[in-house]
This record gives C-alpha cells, structure tokens and sequence, in this order.
C-alpha cells in the first residue's frame, strides 16, 4: 500500500503524514532525506505507544528502501509503517552531485538522472508493506532554466505521476490542510 503526499515548501506535509501514518500501525521507520530527525517525529514519539525510528538516506534512498524491503519482517508488517520524507530532496541530492561532477555533458547528466529516478520508482514499487511518501512539486519550466535545471523538473514530475498512479491514496497539501484527491476507503 503506498499513500502519497505533495505540496509547496512549509504546506504542513511532514505533520499529516506523521499523523496519518501512525494511525495504520504501532511503529515506523521515518527515512529522511536532506536533513536530520524532525522535530514533527519528536512530537508525535510516544503517541498512543507509536514509536519511530529515524534513517537518513540522500542520495542512497533507492537503496536504503531495498534494504528495508528485505529485512522487513512479514510478523511484523502489519503493525509497522514507512514514511518517506522528501522524495523531491532525493532528485536535488542528486542534481547537486552530479553538478559537482564538472566534466559530464548534458546527455550525460540526464541518463544518469533518469537512471536515478528508475532506481527509486523500483524501490518504492517493490516495498511490501505500508508506505507513506512526501514529495515536493516540480517548479515551473520556464525558457531561462538551463537544460539541467529542466530535466531536473522533468525526472521530479515524472516520480511523481508514477507514485500518484500507483498510490491508493494521494494527497495534496495547502496551509496545514490535506485534500484527498484520490483514495480508496480502509475503513468502514
């Protein structure tokens, strides 16, 4: 089961998916990207005896996620959740590694991010279990973005479409409040 959460910067994803996820098991693993533990996972540490547990992974999250897949233990898949903070972290990990690497050519650049991105769509498609992620939204193409800032945007936007046609929930954020644009109904 993956559930999909996207919006601007600061629009309160982090807080709803914490919540929200936590009303699906007993324990979770919150795999970070770009920064460190976040105060929201603090605050919700002990709710209704929930307990989280902070992995960060940047640029390795394709396989950070493949090492959880195969560890996960299937006795406890039922009461364990995966939160995925920053999907859209991931893609500008990426881009700022790879524009470190000065002497790759736009062709190049592009491969290798459409390589990353088919690492982490398989990684997220493969998981077994209930996984949540948070995911920005593409900035705006506009004619003064160089050719790597696009396919930046592209490689994003694709992710993206892929997690919102494969969740069974997606959800967009705006001020604090989520609004459900595709879902199946868990309970009854």
């Amino acid at each position: 089961m993956i559930i999909g959460v996207t919006g601007h910067v600061a629009s309160g994803k982090t807080s709803f998916v914490l919540r929200y996820a936590a009303s699906f098991g007993r324990e979770g693993l919150f795999v970070v990207v770009g920064s460190s533990s976040s105060p929201e996972q603090e605050a919700f540490e002990g709710e209704r005896g929930f307990r989280w547990k902070t992995v960060k992974a940047d640029t390795l999250l394709p396989q950070v996620m493949d090492v959880i897949n195969r560890e996960s233990n299937v006795f406890r898949a039922d009461r364990r959740v995966v939160v995925i903070d920053g999907a859209d972290r991931y893609f500008t990990a990426v881009h700022e590694q790879l524009l470190e690497q000065g002497n790759l050519s736009d062709d190049q650049y592009e491969q290798f991010m459409t390589e990353k991105r088919l690492l982490l769509e398989y990684a997220v498609s493969s998981y077994q279990g209930k996984l949540f992620v948070v995911t920005g939204d593409p900035g705006m193409i506009t004619p003064f973005m160089t050719k790597r800032e696009r396919c930046y945007h592209v490689q994003l936007a694709q992710f993206n479409r892929m997690l919102a046609e494969q969740s069974h929930q997606w959800f967009r954020m705006s001020a604090g409040l989520a609004h459900e644009l595709r879902g199946n109904k868990f309970r009854g």
